[in-house]
């Protein structure tokens, strides 16, 4: 392994963990939200309010590899199910993922609520997930050089349950929508063995995101979208992306993903999606870096594949969001 691999290994490691194994100090709670190039397919991941706005049982499967090729790159999962009730007005939904980077995992299981009412020719839609991440660093997998050892500097295993809530808030019609959230609103640290949590703003990521419908024929439209993210120590990225829609049914698209932060790189994604019956929908993206990780990676891979029971909850078709 070259001296620039080994070195993002580690930072991957321990780019959400900060302290050593043996002072026994851990936080957590200040990991950025993943990206993801297709999110307008999984908007529960990143807005609780997104809860029953397709207006059936949707169900959502996502995996991504991102940075092919390199040992320790981040690689997630996320699965999504979520429906209204009855009244239209309540909703309801849960959502796992689960991320592995380096030698750490991170698993969150949340349940999420919404509450629909309409305004004007939309819905608005105030939404709340609460859950826990699980946390666990096997930190004695990174092979330690001889003088560490000889130093007794090694690392030891952490595991933790941390509990969390986030908020948000959707507005969405048959043109366009708009929402605002902030996934996750605590903080935890476990110092000596106390666990200690906090509400934290600096560590809030507060995800806005965006999107319009255009009708240039019955063929053919066009959907810009964008989403950023911003948190208050001025670490800020924002994700554009258009996408052609011919048919209603074949998506063509391609983003752009910029950061004015060093705990970014831009990347470049093309993407394509396949709406193949009312219920089944399959997508996949794929995003080239630029920076200091161009030429030592293979590219990063997102898959999805949504199915929604449109016949027991009716549900207007087709549709854009």
């Amino acid at each position: 392994m070259n001296k620039f691999r080994y070195i993002l290994l580690l930072f991957l490691s321990f780019s959400s963990i900060t302290g050593l194994a043996q002072d026994s100090d851990l936080k957590i709670g200040q990991p950025f939200e993943p990206a993801y190039s297709q999110y307008w397919v999984n908007g529960l991941a990143i807005n609780p309010a997104y809860t029953g706005s397709r207006e059936c049982f949707s169900n959502t499967v996502l995996y991504r590899n991102q940075w092919m090729g390199f040992d320790g790159a981040p690689v997630s999962q996320t699965l999504s199910s979520h429906a209204p009730f009855k009244d239209q007005k309540n909703a309801m939904g849960i959502f796992l993922f689960h991320d592995a980077i380096g030698v750490t995992d991170y698993i969150d299981i949340y349940a999420n609520y919404a509450f629909r009412f309409q305004l004007g020719q939309g819905k608005l839609s105030l939404g709340v997930r609460a859950g826990a991440t699980i946390f666990q660093g096997n930190y004695a997998d990174i092979v330690s050089s001889p003088e560490d050892i000889k130093n007794d500097f090694v690392l030891d295993n952490e595991s933790a349950t941390f509990p969390n809530v986030g908020v948000g808030v959707y507005y969405y019609s048959d043109k366009y929508f708009v929402g605002l959230s902030v996934p996750k609103l605590l903080s935890h640290e476990v110092k000596n063995s106390q666990k200690k949590m906090s509400f934290s703003p600096n560590n809030y990521d507060f995800l806005l995101t965006a999107g319009y419908l255009i009708k240039l024929s019955e063929i053919v439209k066009v959907k810009p979208s964008f989403l950023l993210r911003y948190r208050l120590d001025i670490a800020l990225q924002i994700d554009g992306s258009i996408n052609f829609i011919l048919y209603d049914a074949l998506w063509a698209g391609f983003s752009y993903r910029a950061g004015v932060s060093s705990e970014y790189n831009d990347e470049y994604s093309v993407m394509l999606e396949y709406q193949v019956t009312n219920q089944i929908r399959v997508g996949t993206a794929y995003d080239f870096a630029s920076g200091d990780l161009a030429g030592q990676h293979a590219g990063s891979l997102e898959i999805v594949l949504r199915y929604e029971f449109k016949y027991k909850i009716r549900a207007v078709s087709p549709r854009y969001f």
